[in-house]
């Protein structure tokens, strides 16, 4: 008899089918992976400014913008292409735009110019009619888009002054037509909102202004002090005069680029000046005799004189500062002031002036005069003659006024009490 032992075979066939099956079970996921991975793909939607990437398995535009939760209306502009998988979706939303030409209409468009409109739609401009904006300008959202009878007006702005048609409308249009932007200070001559008309003139007037920061010298004064032991005549700086300083901001208008008006916004003293202090003797000196005596005896004096004028004793007779003598035939007494002009600058005679030609009164001197002038505290200015004249010396506040080209001499002359000679 022979046995066979079924069981163990039983056995080894049960594993062989499970192995199979799990076999079978595991080629089915992968080949659905792969189906899944090969349909899945890469949308780029472009809308609204923006670019979205989303994933797809379709193809379908319609489904690809349902899927991202984008809706579009009949009006909008859809297209879309693939390359290298990618689906890229180009959406062009429309919008409202307006055509006036004596009734207003409304139209639906994606883009385009004004000219691609009038076009598109077949709508025509006379010969007598200008269009606004021009046809070259790109539509944008509730545009009106203006066909109207021309108007020929002349505008100045900026320098320039041009005839141009224009569309029939107001003013802020007419320059709204020809892109002249206003200022928040320009003017225009006529209203914003008249009706422009043949041959009607349209100026605008620039107004702006610009502040400027400067900086300068404050002139010192001159303080004068009186001294027993300075001889009479003489002087002395005690303290040297030191200029200050100043920082200001003025504001300056300008009309049309011509500066009308400035005003001083503000005015700040960044350094004081210091006076100056002078010195005047009023020790009296010995007479001449005393003075010959000690000069014979190798006594000089301790104070110079030789810048003083000394009159003779007749009174006709004086001596310049070099010691000469010098007739005059009379003296005049009182304040000397100092003014300056640049070179070439006529005179009230008509010369031209120069250093030692001086005004005077013409009224008490005559211009031509010749004249020596001292001050009182032995300053001498020195030989002159009278060429010019001015509201000072008739109003009697000064005597004389001497000239300088610079405005420092004349700073350093100051006001001064003199003696004005005038000469035979």
């Amino acid at each position: 008899m022979f046995i066979i032992n079924t069981a163990g075979e039983n056995k080894t066939r049960a594993v062989f089918i499970r192995g199979m099956v799990i076999l079978l079970m595991s080629v089915i996921f992968l080949t659905s992976a792969f189906s899944v991975a090969a349909l899945n793909r890469t949308a780029v939607i472009n809308v609204d400014g923006k670019s979205l990437t989303v994933s797809t398995m379709t193809s379908d535009t319609d489904e690809i913008l349902k899927n991202a939760d984008i809706s579009v209306s009949k009006y909008d502009n859809v297209s879309s292409f693939e390359q290298d998988g990618v689906i890229t979706v180009n959406i062009l939303r429309a919008f409202p735009v307006y055509v006036d030409n004596g009734i207003k209409r409304k139209y639906i468009v994606t883009g385009g110019t004004v000219g691609q409109l009038l076009e598109n739609e077949k709508i025509e401009a006379a010969e007598n009619t200008v269009v606004f904006p021009d046809r070259d300008t790109l539509l944008t959202k509730d545009m009106t888009v203006k066909i109207s009878e021309y108007r020929t007006v002349e505008v100045t702005a900026d320098g320039k002054t041009e005839v141009k048609d224009v569309p029939l409308g107001s003013v802020k249009e007419t320059l709204s037509y020809l892109n002249i932007k206003l200022g928040e200070n320009d003017t225009v001559n006529c209203g914003m909102y008249d009706l422009v008309r043949n041959g009607m003139q349209i100026t605008v007037t620039r107004i702006n202004s610009k502040s400027v920061t400067s900086t300068g010298e404050i002139p010192f004064e001159t303080e004068e002090e009186y001294s027993d032991k300075l001889a009479e005549g003489k002087t002395k700086v005690k303290t040297k005069g030191v200029n200050g300083e100043y920082s200001s901001v003025v504001q300056q208008n300008f009309c049309d680029g011509e500066m009308v008006f400035e005003e001083c916004l503000s005015y700040e003293v960044t350094k004081e000046p210091v006076n100056e202090v002078v010195v005047i003797g009023t020790k009296k000196e010995t007479d001449s005799s005393d003075k010959t005596s000690d000069t014979e005896n190798g006594n000089e004096n301790e104070e110079d004189t030789s810048s003083s004028v000394q009159t003779s004793a007749n009174g006709s007779v004086f001596y310049d500062a070099s010691g000469k003598a010098v007739s005059y035939s009379a003296v005049y007494h009182g304040s000397g002031t100092a003014y300056y002009a640049p070179a070439g600058s006529l005179t009230a005679s008509g010369s031209e002036v120069y250093v030692g030609g001086v005004a005077v009164n013409p009224d008490i001197i005559p211009y031509g005069t010749k004249l020596y002038i001292v001050a009182d505290d032995g300053f001498v200015y020195g030989y002159a003659t009278a060429i010019d004249t001015g509201g000072a010396l008739y109003d009697g506040s000064a005597i004389v006024d001497v000239f300088y080209f610079t405005y420092d001499e004349c700073v350093q002359f100051g006001r001064r009490d003199v003696s004005v000679y005038v000469l035979d």
